[in-house]
C-alpha cells in the first residue's frame, strides 16, 4: 500500500523532493535542463536530471511542506545570496531563525526516510528520525529550543587570485544531505546527531538536542532572538566533504570518466 511518511494515510504518493526543487531548478535552467553529477563511488561524471526524488508524501502533505516550508525558504535563501553577491559577506537578511531550523528539518526529516540513493547517507536510527519528525511536527518558536542549527556561506578565497571560483559559481553547488553522529573529538560519539547539506552557497548544519551553549554560540549559529540573519563565510575546501567531492570529480574527469565535453 502506499502510506504517506507524515500523515501516514493510505493514499496516492507524490514524487517528492528532499531538498526543495527550487534550488535544483535554479541551477538547471543554466543548463538546458541538466546537472552536473559527481558520483560519490563508481560512475562518471555526468549530466542527469536526477533531483532526488521519492514516492514520499501524499498530495496534501506535499502542498502542506511545500507552502509551510520549502516555498519561504527558497526565497530566503535566494534573497540572502543576492545580497551576499551585491553587499559581500557582511549582508544579513529580516527571517525567523525558528523557521529557518524549521525548515532545514524538514528537508533532513526527508532525506532521513528518502528511499533515493542521493540520499543514503541521511539515514539515521528510527528514534533519530523520529526526533527530528517532532521538530517538524512542533510549534515554530519552540524549535531552537530543541535543536542547534548553523549555516554557513561558502566562500573560495583563491578567487583573490583569480583561480578559484566566483560567488555565482558558488551559489549553484548542492551537496546532499548527510548524517553524523558528533563526538568533538572524543574516541566515542555523544548523544548528539546532526545533519548538514550544501544549497544556494550555504552549508547548514542541525543538530539534535540543543547544543551546549558554549558550542552554539559559535559563529553562523541561529539565535532565536536575532531576526537578522548573517552567514559567516568559510572556505568552501574546509568542508572536507565537499573537497573531497572535488577531488574526484577531477580525478574521474582526468582519467576519463567523465561524459561532459571541455
Amino acid at each position: 500500500m502506499a502510506i504517506c511518511a507524515y500523515c501516514w494515510n493510505d493514499r496516492e504518493l507524490c514524487a517528492s523532493h528532499s531538498i526543495p526543487d527550487g534550488f535544483f531548478k535554479a541551477i538547471s535552467r543554466r543548463n538546458n535542463g541538466k546537472l552536473i553529477t559527481i558520483p560519490g563511488g563508481a560512475g562518471q561524471v555526468h549530466l542527469s536530471q536526477d533531483s532526488g526524488k521519492a514516492d514520499l508524501l501524499c498530495e496534501a502533505c506535499e502542498r502542506l511542506f511545500n507552502r509551510r516550508f520549502d516555498g519561504p525558504l527558497v526565497n530566503a535563501m535566494k534573497l540572502w545570496d543576492r545580497k551576499i553577491q551585491q553587499e559581500g559577506f557582511s549582508a544579513r537578511i529580516a527571517f525567523s531563525p525558528n523557521q529557518m531550523a524549521q525548515s532545514l528539518a524538514s528537508i533532513f526529516w526527508r532525506a532521513s526516510v528518502s528511499g533515493n540513493d542521493m540520499y543514503a547517507h541521511a539515514r539515521v536510527s528510527m528514534h533519530d528520525a523520529n526526533a527530528l519528525l517532532s521538530l517538524v511536527q512542533g510549534e515554530e518558536e519552540a524549535v531552537l529550543k530543541l535543536c542547534s542549527c548553523s549555516i554557513r556561506r561558502l566562500k573560495d578565497r583563491r578567487y583573490k587570485n583569480h583561480d578559484g571560483f566566483t560567488q555565482d559559481v558558488v551559489s549553484q553547488i548542492i551537496m546532499p544531505v548527510s548524517a553524523h553522529r558528533l563526538s568533538w573529538g572524543r574516541k566515542k560519539p555523544t548523544v548528539y546527531f546532526g545533519f548538514s547539506v550544501v544549497l544556494q552557497g550555504f552549508l547548514c548544519h542541525l543538530a539534535i538536542p540543543r547544543l551546549p551553549a558554549s558550542k552554539r554560540n559559535a559563529p553562523g549559529f541561529l539565535h532565536p532572538k536575532d531576526r537578522h540573519l548573517h552567514a559567516p563565510p568559510m572556505h568552501l575546501l574546509d568542508y572536507k566533504p565537499l573537497m573531497d567531492s572535488m577531488v574526484m570529480g577531477l580525478a574521474k574527469h582526468l582519467d576519463g570518466q567523465s561524459t561532459l565535453k571541455e
